[in-house]
């Protein structure tokens, strides 16, 4: 028996993934739960690097390859660090990933729409089955204007970057399909997914601060129902 609750934030490009994940370890030690984090991909690890060459270009364009095979070197990475997952589970920890499976949602999105419910399928069966990968108890999901995420993109950028945006920040009309494949999944599985909309009514980006104020909730309910003491 695991102990331990695992929550995955999922979002696209420069939705704050990493500071509301943060945010979330910081409120529940605050509550007095255990809890560690982790942050996908590993780019530093083996497959993490391969990961990192893919977004940098080097094996082509976003839809030079097929999904089954952009989804594996990031599910392979996740499957390398499955071991410490597990162990803070056994442990009766909370885990709070910054990005896990369903992040391989941009390898659905390439394709037309009425293919993603196939795509999708494979990225659960590929990891949840296939790999036996933990499958989270909780999802959430940052919602941001994926309009944003793309004028944002020469911004923050990370060290593999190399001064400029990836494969996938540089391409808008990926960010805009992977919002609506998350909105998807979501929708179909409203016991395991929550979206946060980080958009205000007139259009203006909410603060830090106010999109923790709708997560804080949520994780609230999720320690007052208990839920995150089961089987695995």
């Amino acid at each position: 028996m695991n102990n331990g609750y695992m929550i995955a934030v999922e979002g696209t490009d420069k939705a704050g993934k990493h500071t509301q994940v943060m945010n979330i370890v910081n409120y529940l030690q605050s509550r007095g739960i255990a809890a560690e984090t982790l942050d996908f991909p590993q780019y530093n690890a083996f497959f993490g690097r391969l990961v990192r060459d893919y977004l940098n270009g080097k094996f082509g364009s976003t839809r030079d390859l097929p999904a089954e095979y952009t989804m594996l070197p990031y599910a392979l990475d996740r499957l390398q660090h499955q071991p410490k997952i597990a162990g803070w589970l056994r442990d009766g920890k909370w885990v709070v990933l910054d990005r896990y499976t369903y992040s391989n949602s941009f390898s659905v999105a390439k394709y037309p729409r009425d293919q993603w419910a196939q795509k999708i399928q494979f990225m659960e069966d590929l990891e949840f089955n296939q790999m036996g990968i933990i499958r989270p108890d909780h999802n959430i999901y940052l919602y941001l204007d994926p309009r944003i995420s793309y004028n944002m993109r020469n911004t923050g950028l990370k060290q593999y970057q190399n001064g400029r945006p990836d494969i996938h920040e540089s391409d808008f009309q990926l960010l805009y399909d992977v919002s609506n494949v998350y909105k998807q999944i979501a929708a179909a599985n409203p016991k395991t997914w929550t979206v946060v909309d980080e958009m205000r009514a007139d259009g203006t980006r909410m603060g830090i601060d106010e999109v923790f104020s709708h997560l804080r909730p949520v994780i609230d309910n999720l320690i007052r129902t208990g839920i995150y003491t089961r089987n695995r």
